[in-house]
């Protein structure tokens, strides 16, 4: 959601400093700003635009060349994931991925501050909400509480050279503050960690140590992201403007103008949900309703019975970073373009909005024409796809013409636009619209989601399971690394790639000094009296179609007796089977001829035909009736099998 954000803040932000600059009627003062997770690292860039002077108002600081634009729009997934083929980041050994392009870009941001861009004696109070990993109790009034949720408030000032610093606001005198000097001017190395402790999301980002001073006294400790408590820190934001400012605009993503897909229900009361589901719901809720709490308390003590306003944010259009719980975006830049534009329009009619409250509709228009000027400058790709946008809600462009809308934007619109649920939930359908329109990925995840629609998961499912139990490896007890041995192998049947040939289609996924692992036995299966080994052969095709099999399947197997019988003897099987989805992943049938060879001591030459059918489930167990024809003996075998030990022996006993 960075990028949507980005673009709005950088919108508002540039056009607010445009009126600061330029209009004799309109006396304007941004006086606080605060954020969140992505919102942490917006939030210092927010005050940095702020502060443009009038010379370098259009310095690196146009619609496709600015700071908000190449933060967001230059890392994608490929940038993230720590794997021997992507990512080198050895020092990480907690997290799925890696920071190393973000403190590049945020290195970028530094130095942009320190650049003589800037009004002197401009200053701006920011800061960010962050979550200490273990609680620290603190004594209010006698009574002891476990605190996780601290605040960091900063003020960005500019020198009489025009360049810009940090320094810590010490005018908020609150229990859950936290400062980062002793003497008051923040390094860019604090400033750097401050800004990924707040938007360090559990489990994907590392948490950040932080030195800070708390009640006069230095202090160590992690945190991880702000947002888990406190998404949007309206609190902070009133704090630092010191309580007064009349106006606030508070930045919801998720806010609709709009509804794409009515959903309407029949029963009005709600149904009975079981205990256990009830605790599985309850367990989901935790971090969105702690962080509504939080903001319901901020808005009930300063907004109900107030001249306060809040100028809620909202969007027309639908976001691909809603997909995947936020983290969609990543997986292809012209994702994070589109969210780019999305937002930077929305600015344009949010400001327009209240510039033209209460007023006509040809108020309204001029003003989104105004501020559109201010901000599209010479942008031929932001020229088109704003006035695309602006003719697809109200059936105007911002200026009269023909413009040339930039095809991947229009096709991810297209993709989008149909299948919005609120929230957007339905990715698989927005991948298949995508290829239907024709667009071209720029990501290797994207381009291996397009190419297999139904299995768009796979590749990065199978690079997180790794990365998972890697981790595990390194920091855990023999115990929980078995466990996500097992875990792993368990879930191998969503991650395995079904394309093409294939030989032992093991799910673990195998370096080139591994592959001796894949030499092992596919299958062992047990039947009464014997124990059977064997191996598989897979041609996928490239369809989804139930009615059509999903494999061929070649399997020769050995069946060895586990005590001798004068009527049984060991034997080679050859299974020549189609194989079809039942369930995608979970459950699959097969069924086909297969060829008998007993070898024993005296070798009988002689080849016997059957045939076979099966039922496999998460590619773990298979459960399978063979017959074999024209036999002086046991013609009937069911064999209970357990599939993919090649994996099982990968995740528990190989590094």
């Amino acid at each position: 959601m960075g990028a949507y954000e980005a673009g709005y803040n950088w919108a508002l932000l540039k056009y607010m400093t445009h009126l600061k600059h330029n209009s004799k009627d309109i006396d304007i003062n941004l006086l606080s700003i605060a954020g969140a997770s992505a919102g942490a690292i917006n939030t210092l860039m927010s005050s940095m635009a702020w502060c443009r002077s009038r010379k370098a108002l259009d310095v690196n600081n146009t619609i496709e060349d600015n700071l908000f634009y190449s933060m967001w729009t230059e890392v994608d997934f490929e940038d993230l994931f720590i794997h021997r083929e992507g990512v080198q980041d050895a020092n990480n050994t907690t997290s799925l991925f890696s920071r190393i392009k973000i403190e590049k870009q945020a290195s970028k941001i530094i130095s942009q501050m320190h650049r003589p861009l800037y009004d002197k004696e401009c200053s701006v109070p920011f800061g960010f909400a962050v979550t200490r990993v273990q609680p620290k109790q603190v004594d209010i009034n006698g009574i002891k509480i476990n605190n996780k949720l601290f605040q960091i408030p900063i003020t960005l000032k500019v020198g009489d050279d025009g360049r810009a610093y940090v320094i810590d606001n010490n005018n908020i005198k609150r229990d859950n503050i936290i400062h980062l000097s002793k003497d008051g001017k923040i390094s860019d190395d604090a400033m750097k960690k401050a800004m990924f402790a707040s938007s360090a999301f559990p489990i994907a980002f590392e948490q950040v140590t932080l030195d800070y001073i708390y009640k006069g006294e230095p202090e160590r400790a992690k945190f991880l992201d702000g947002g888990v408590f406190d998404n949007i820190p309206l609190d902070l934001a009133i704090r630092l403007a010191d309580d007064k400012s009349s106006d606030y605009i508070f930045m919801d993503p998720a806010n609709m103008r709009r509804t794409f897909i009515k959903i309407s229900r029949d029963n009005a009361t709600e149904p009975e949900v079981s205990p256990i589901n009830s605790a599985i719901e309850l367990l989901m809720d935790i971090f969105s309703v702690s962080e509504s709490s939080v903001l319901y308390n901020t808005l009930a003590e300063h907004f109900e019975d107030s001249d306060k306003e809040i100028h809620l944010s909202d969007r027309y259009f639908p976001l691909t970073g809603k997909l995947l719980e936020h983290f969609g975006a990543f997986l292809d830049r012209g994702f994070r373009d589109y969210d780019y534009f999305v937002g930077v329009y929305g600015a344009i009619v949010n400001s327009a909005n209240y510039a033209c409250k209460g007023k006509s509709k040809e108020c309204f228009r001029g003003a989104k024409r105004y501020i559109y000027d201010i901000l599209v400058k010479d942008s031929k790709r932001g020229r088109g796809f704003l006035n695309y946008l602006s003719r697809e809600e109200f059936g105007y462009a911002f200026e009269e013409g023909d413009f040339e809308v930039d095809e991947d934007l229009l096709k991810i619109y297209q993709s989008i636009k149909s299948i919005t649920i609120n929230d957007m939930q339905d990715f698989h359908t927005f991948i298949t619209n995508l290829n239907k329109n024709g667009y071209v990925a720029k990501n290797k995840y994207l381009k291996h989601a397009l190419a297999y629609p139904h299995e768009w998961y796979r590749e990065s499912l199978a690079f997180i399971v790794q990365r998972i139990v890697a981790l595990e490896r390194k920091n855990s007890t023999n115990l929980t690394k078995a466990i996500s041995a097992v875990a792993a192998y368990t879930a191998g049947s969503f991650y395995r790639h079904k394309s093409g040939y294939t030989y032992n289609p093991v799910s673990a996924p195998l370096d080139q000094d591994k592959l001796w692992v894949k030499m092992l036995p596919y299958e062992v299966a047990m039947t009464k009296n014997m124990i059977s080994i064997g191996y598989e052969n897979y041609y996928y095709f490239k369809h989804d179609s139930f009615f059509i099999p999903k494999a061929i399947e070649l399997k020769p197997s050995l069946s060895f007796e586990l005590y001798d019988k004068k009527d049984q003897v060991n034997f080679a099987r050859l299974d020549l089977n189609l194989n079809f989805e039942i369930k995608q992943d979970f459950i699959s049938v097969g069924f086909g001829p297969s060829l008998y060879k007993d070898f024993e001591r005296t070798l009988d030459t002689e080849i016997d035909t059957g045939f076979n059918a099966y039922l496999d489930v998460l590619n773990m167990v298979r459960i399978t009736a063979a017959r074999r024809d024209d036999y002086q003996g046991q013609d009937w075998y069911i064999y209970v099998g357990v599939n993919d030990i090649p994996s099982f022996i990968y995740w528990m006993f190989v590094e």
